[in-house]
């Protein structure tokens, strides 16, 4: 127990690391496991590291998949997840439901170049820890730390259409957030209790593209590069004695991410997926988070789709490896593996669709890192596409 809680510590300090989720012990110092980029037939075949490649795959990673986009087209995802998180001395279960993504795309010129932006939501920062302690007096007391905030972007992107050769795509994104920190020392009795709160207001951009091209009518290949991001952070601390109170400026920097995926159609009724991602995050800067405690971000994920029957609808399964982009204090690297499945249902004659997906994961070891995470996912999402200048005409 004592180890989580040195984890939970360090936590406090890497509070303007972004893109966590809380409801895993590992997600508590904020650069652990970000919001999946995709809609739930990308979870089910693997996760964000995924390109698919077509005409409803609005929710992606890579902004050169909106080039497939030639009608105006939204999408929208989030998921319900469990988690029990497990040490030596800890059993503790998280229930939680996220919204995910939301995006709009729309074609600008002649089917040649689509444009977009929606909403992407990087975690919901909802976070809590009880530390019991004793004064040099003797006086028993609980120290009680609550986060609540998260971060969120918004992409806007722009994708060009120059054949199955290639399809590019480029995006700005804004990052804007707010972090709320609390400790509360609660002492026994009648005895003064204290407090302090923490406010983290964040405000950065980032930008990147992706590539993505069928160089043979079976294969496709993307590639996708995400810049550093940076944020500014102004922070304001209030105490129980206001005249301690202060307010300042900080900046943090998260390192850049490169991700290659490509997709093979084996059989008519069968496609084969795989991708994997790059990030050292032994580059990131800010926060007064201990350098040794970084590591780089390794993933990688299989993923396979069989279209059943003449129905066609779709089976799919995945498995994916990650390893964390930090450390537990000994130095160990953390390890995640998940197993999805999912299926889908076209809609309206093709121009819409549910997904569903159910992913399994365990992430660290109680045996090596001496806690784990154990979580199920379930997985929903909604796309569709209209064509409004055709409906105008038939109106005409």
């Amino acid at each position: 127990m004592r180890r989580v809680l040195v984890i939970a510590m360090c936590a406090v300090v890497a509070g303007a690391a972004g893109r966590a989720r809380a409801d895993s012990i590992f997600a508590i110092n904020f650069i652990g496991e970000r919001i999946e980029v995709g809609d739930a037939r990308v979870a089910a075949l693997g996760g964000f590291v995924q390109s698919v490649d077509d005409s409803l795959g609005v929710l992606q990673y890579n902004p050169a998949a909106l080039a497939w986009m030639k009608r105006f087209s939204f999408g929208a995802a989030g998921y319900i997840t469990s988690d029990v998180n497990k040490s030596e001395t800890l059993d503790q279960r998280s229930n939680g439901t996220t919204f995910t993504h939301l995006l709009f795309a729309f074609p600008l010129y002649k089917h040649r170049v689509t444009g977009g932006v929606g909403f992407r939501g990087r975690y919901d920062a909802d976070g809590e820890f009880i530390v019991p302690g004793v004064t040099s007096e003797g006086d028993h007391y609980n120290d009680h730390f609550e986060r609540t905030g998260g971060l969120f972007s918004v992409p806007i992107q722009v994708a060009f259409d120059a054949g199955d050769y290639a399809k590019i795509g480029l995006f700005y994104s804004l990052e804007r957030g707010e972090i709320e920190e609390t400790w509360l020392k609660e002492f026994e009795g009648n005895n003064a209790d204290a407090s302090s709160d923490r406010q983290r207001v964040f405000k950065g951009h980032a930008f990147g593209g992706g590539f993505m091209t069928r160089p043979i009518p079976r294969l496709s290949i993307g590639l996708t590069y995400e810049s550093q991001i940076d944020y500014d952070v102004d922070v304001t601390e209030t105490f129980t004695s206001s005249s301690a109170d202060t307010a300042s400026s900080e900046t943090a920097s998260m390192p850049a991410r490169m991700t290659v995926s490509a997709s093979y159609r084996l059989t008519r009724d069968m496609t084969l997926f795989a991708g994997g991602s790059l990030c050292d995050f032994r580059d990131f800067e800010g926060a007064s988070f201990p350098a040794d405690r970084t590591a780089q971000e390794q993933i990688g994920s299989f993923g396979i789709e069989y279209r059943l029957g003449e129905s066609r609808v779709p089976l799919r399964g995945s498995f994916t490896y990650e390893q964390l982009p930090y450390t537990i204090p000994d130095g160990e690297n953390i390890k995640k593996v998940a197993f999805a499945v999912g299926t889908g249902r076209l809609m309206r004659g093709g121009r819409g669709k549910v997904d569903i997906a159910l992913q399994f994961a365990n992430t660290g070891s109680v045996s090596t890192n001496t806690y784990s995470d154990k979580s199920v996912r379930f997985y929903l999402s909604i796309t569709g596409s209209e064509d409004w200048k055709r409906k105008r005409d038939r109106r005409e």
